[in-house]
């Protein structure tokens, strides 16, 4: 059964069954409602990132040592993991850290079991003193949805026990909340002091005191005692109950530990710090479970908020939202439902003007709302979420929703005109174009496949739920258009038009004719467009606009060394006093930073509605930065990896830190790339305290012993966490005078052994000196590496003209041996991004003819039809050129959704005069009088595909309301399209005809050829 035999038992069926066909669509009607409620409101699909972190954390220590002690035992078990595209490590003083990366779409479920079980295998190898390792991966999910910022003018060091109680407790309560963090506060904790004078008095040492304390204070569940009458479980008492419980602990029959110790509750020793608005501030991350809809718990958590913050106990607490996602999500929502309105509006003006009737036009739209409500429907059985990428899959829907739709009915009309019944009429125009309406929409669905089954990048992973919005709204439109449309139709003959056969369009026929009767000049023509590519094809560029497209812009500091908190803190101040000094002039909304001894950023909130370009603001700011004493402020991104990076690779970092002192001032000469700095933490020392064996021995002292009253005085001995309190678990730990830990000459003074009666300090057995050591060691794929940022200022560069300068200018430097130079960040997103969606595009063109083919049983139709694609890709740059937009990731998707549309357009006309044919007619009247015929209906398509995306084209919706803006996107298909469509009212039935005059010759040549054989052999 052909397409057009199975359309029109469809449009039978329709209308044998009216009552049945109006109630399935209205329980699809019900269902897509429902469904639009139960489908979770999310910001981006939950989707597992391709990583893997493994940390252990090794505080105190030098990274040198964790990098030989841990990094590299780890790197070594980890490479053994199968499909690792790159591994990266970093090695601090406070941890290790290997993260794994691997392609899109592996199952990282099993490779983290797999990790797990490699680390395992190599426990052994590490530290004895490692506590703990994590293997942690990532889902889009795992992100928090609602940040808040807790910031006042009075001490908030002490608040975290109100903080807790009073606010996160409260938020962690809401429905749909799975978790609640607060970081910045901290709990008191109660701390042993010991008097190491008064421990070697009583010959003890702080490891016996540990033991004992951690033999003492425990938890266990001995078992059961049973008999005929109960089962009772005896449970061993162990922990310890209050402070005075801990103090009165007996080391020996006549000591007590607060004889030796004081226990007291401290706070921890603050080793970061933020500020908002000038003033100490704390965060507060909020999570939400993954089945709940993101606005209702936001809105829930905002409730909360909105209620504590009039709470007595928080006056002159400011709670600022720093993050709401919701919001982003729900101006995405606004604009896209904006603008979808608007599109849909200016859509039914438009068919209103071509069809000059009201109650066809209605019946089109009515396809529109169906179609949607079906495609919510399919999402919620397929286990899809409504996010901004499906969003943006139904809002680019909206356009090519009514264009079946608009085939059909014209056919139907076009028949009406022509004389016949209401049901013969009906019958007779759905199965003239069931064909073409059945191409059409394949073509457009098909597009997404390679993205979905192709080569698995973020931009591909992502674009498949906006595929899957577009396809099952177009599939559900190809139903409506088979069924309920010619249901409705057959009903409204009488007012869809007059049977008397109409004017049809005299200056395109005359055009048609023209074209035929001049097929050179018509070739001329189609060249000369296709060669006028060349002027905007230098014009477009292809950067990806990393610049932040959320209102916001990151202050790194780039401290010069390791200072102390206190110091980084008046640094952050100062810059902090410029900025709101200048908060007007600047558009700055608020700004929030974030400090550490040895790293600092600062957040700066714009105002949305700032008049001027961002890089215009950043120009501003630097010129008129405060002098810093200890840092070099520089504009960057939040988390790295951003613009432009050129990464180092070698085996020492020293040597690596020499060639990028070489290579910034080369790069610098480059116009258009500011804001360039290393990776090279700022500045650190250790005080190296060697131990002399001899010394220590003569006092019956070993260098660990030493060494471990060292790191005791230091950074102390956890023990098991206090329980006795009644807001809860309270952190437990054994140390030294806390002098110790704040003063050289007090550490040189700790006691280690007493001798006749005289105290011997540590001085005695050790030397001390200071040297400088490495921040950070950072390695890449098991090579020490380095990374050079840039920020890259497109309105004097180019990301492919940076790209070029770049490589000419590092090419010239001569490198040592075994090290090496790439490019990375913006440069390698860019070039993979490009390559996959250039190959998925091919791929895309060769599945639409093969659809084609198949279905149209020809080679010559799709042949003809994909001309004009070639045609609106020349649109495609021309919108771009005009519009001043790049080539980046949006304009390519564009790209791939118009290969789909276009080729619609050719398809019914070709379908037509392929009918003609059929028909009888002669060539030149079956093109001119097909082109003719489809000429209304290819219009109206264009037409509202094209104002369906104008609301977008030329506003300033984007992705999620902080991400890339639409309007690339729908500028490509708009100019594609547009171009497309003029070219292929004339080109596609010249090519078509052309085609067939070749076939035509062909035949009669092997024809002569095969009568000349036949000849030969008779004379023979």
């Amino acid at each position: 059964m052909s397409a057009a035999e199975i359309g029109a038992s469809l449009a039978r069926l329709a209308l044998k069954r009216p009552v049945t066909i109006c109630m399935l669509f209205i329980s699809m009607l019900l269902l897509g409602a429902i469904s639009s409620r139960l489908l979770p409101l999310e910001k981006f699909p939950g989707i597992e990132i391709p990583e893997m972190v493994v940390t252990v954390p090794y505080p105190n220590s030098s990274p040198a040592e964790v990098e030989r002690l841990i990094t590299r035992p780890l790197e070594e078990a980890l490479a053994t993991i199968t499909d690792i595209k790159r591994m990266r490590s970093f090695s601090t003083s406070d941890n290790a850290q290997v993260v794994l990366q691997f392609e899109w779409g592996e199952d990282i479920n099993s490779k983290s079991i797999e990790a797990r079980e490699k680390v395992d295998g190599i426990k052994h190898l590490l530290p004895d003193d490692v506590e703990r390792i994590q293997v942690m991966q990532f889902n889009t999910e795992d992100m928090p949805v609602f940040q808040l910022r807790i910031s006042s003018q009075r001490d908030l060091n002490n608040a975290y026990d109100l903080l807790d109680r009073s606010l996160r407790r409260p938020i962690e309560r809401v429905e749909g909340v799975s978790q609640v963090t607060l970081y910045g506060v901290e709990k008191q904790q109660i701390v042993i002091r010991l008097d190491q004078a008064k421990l070697l008095q009583h010959r003890l040492s702080a490891a016996d005191i540990t033991a004992r304390l951690r033999a003492a204070n425990f938890s266990l569940t001995a078992g059961y005692i049973e008999n005929e009458n109960e089962r009772i479980l005896v449970n061993p008492v162990g922990e310890f109950q209050s402070e005075y419980e801990i103090r009165q602990f007996p080391i020996t029959s006549q000591l007590k530990l607060g004889d030796i110790a004081t226990v007291q509750r401290e706070m921890p020793r603050k080793t970061d710090g933020r500020h908002l608005d000038q003033v100490y501030a704390i965060g507060m991350d909020v999570f939400k479970e993954s089945s709940q809809n993101l606005v209702e718990v936001s809105d829930r958590v905002r409730a909360v908020v909105d209620e504590i913050r009039n709470d007595p106990q928080f006056d002159g607490i400011n709670l600022f939202v720093m993050d709401d996602t919701a919001a982003s999500v729900k101006t995405s929502l606004h604009d896209l439902l904006l603008a979808g309105l608007i599109g849909a509006g200016l859509s039914f003006i438009v068919l209103f003007l071509f069809l000059r009737n009201i109650v066809t036009t209605l019946v089109v739209v009515l396809s529109v709302p169906i179609a949607i409500c079906i495609a919510l429907g399919g999402m919620y059985f397929l286990g899809y979420s409504l996010n901004v990428l499906s969003l943006m899959g139904l809002m680019l829907a909206i356009g090519m929703l009514v264009d079946n739709a608009v085939v059909i009915t014209e056919s139907i009309q076009y028949e009406v005109e022509q004389g016949l019944q209401s049901e013969q009429a009906t019958l007779q125009g759905v199965g003239n174009v069931s064909l073409a309406v059945l191409a059409g929409t394949l073509t457009t669905a098909i597009v997404f496949l390679p993205n979905i089954f192709g080569k698995k990048i973020d931009i591909t992973i992502f674009l498949e739920h906006t595929a899957v919005a577009i396809c099952l709204s177009l599939l559900a439109s190809l139903l409506i258009a088979q069924t309920l449309i010619p249901l409705l139709a057959s009903k409204l003959t009488k007012v869809m038009g007059s049977k008397k056969p109409q004017h049809r369009p005299s200056r395109y026929r005359r055009a048609l004719q023209w074209s035929w009767r001049h097929p050179r000049w018509t070739g001329l023509f189609a060249v000369l467009i296709l060669a006028t590519i060349v002027i905007p094809l230098g014009a477009v560029s292809g950067d990806q606009q990393d610049e932040g497209f959320n209102d916001r812009l990151f202050l790194n500091y780039n401290l010069h060394q390791q200072y102390s908190l206190a110091e980084v803190e008046a640094e952050v101040a100062r810059m902090e006093e410029f900025l709101y000094a200048n908060q007007d002039a600047f558009y700055i909304d608020a700004v929030y930073s974030y400090y550490t001894p040895n790293y600092a950023i600062s957040t700066l909130l714009m105002k949305p509605d700032r008049p001027v370009k961002m890089s215009e603001l950043m120009n501003q700011m630097r010129e008129q930065f405060p002098k810093m004493l200890r840092s070099e402020p520089q504009f960057g991104w939040g988390g790295g990896g951003e613009g432009v990076r050129i990464t180092l690779n070698g085996q020492s970092t020293e040597v690596l830190q020499e060639l990028s002192a070489r290579f910034i001032p080369l790069l610098a000469s480059i116009e258009g790339l500011n804001d360039l700095r290393s990776e090279t933490d700022a500045g650190q020392f250790e005080y190296l305290v060697t131990i002399d064996r001899e010394r220590a021995h003569n006092l019956g002292l070993s260098s660990a012993a030493v060494a471990q009253q060292l790191a005791t005085a230091l950074r102390g001995n956890r023990l098991r966490s206090f329980r006795g309190d009644l807001n809860g678990e309270v952190p437990l730990r054994i140390a030294f005078d806390k002098d110790l830990e704040t003063s050289l000459e007090a550490l040189q003074n700790l006691p280690i052994s007493q001798v006749d009666g005289r105290t011997v300090p540590l001085a005695a057995v050790a030397d001390f000196r200071i040297e400088p050591r490495l921040g950070a060691i950072r390695r890449l794929d098991r090579r020490t590496s380095l990374a050079i940022q840039a920020n890259l200022n497109s309105d004097e560069l180019t990301l492919d003209q940076a790209r070029e300068q770049i490589t000419t200018l590092l090419n010239q430097v001569t490198l040592p041996d075994g090290y090496t130079w790439s490019l990375d960040g913006s440069f390698q997103r860019q070039q993979e991004a490009e390559n996959v969606m250039l190959v998925n595009t091919l791929l895309a063109v060769v599945m639409i003819y093969i659809v084609m083919a198949a279905l149209f049983e020809s080679v010559l139709l799709p042949t003809s039809v994909i001309t004009s694609l070639l045609f609106s890709i020349v649109g495609v740059f021309w919108a771009l050129m005009l519009t001043g937009q790049s080539m980046d990731v949006m304009a390519m998707i564009g790209i791939l959704i118009l290969m789909g549309i276009v080729v619609n357009n050719g398809i019914v006309l070709v379908d037509r005069i392929n009918q003609l044919l059929a028909a009888g007619h002669s060539l030149e009247e079956a093109v001119i009088e097909g082109s003719v015929s489809r000429l209304r209906p290819i219009l109206m398509t264009v037409a509202t595909t094209v104002l369906g995306l104008v609301p977008l084209a030329f506003g300033t919706t984007q992705i999620g309301g902080d991400g890339p803006p639409y309007a690339p996107m729908a500028i490509s298909i708009i100019g594609g399209l547009l171009l497309s469509t003029l070219t292929s009212l004339f080109l596609v039935p010249y090519v078509y005809a052309r085609l067939l005059w070749w076939r035509e010759r062909w035949h009669a040549l092997k024809a002569r050829a095969r009568g000349m054989v036949d000849r030969i052999g008779l004379v023979k």
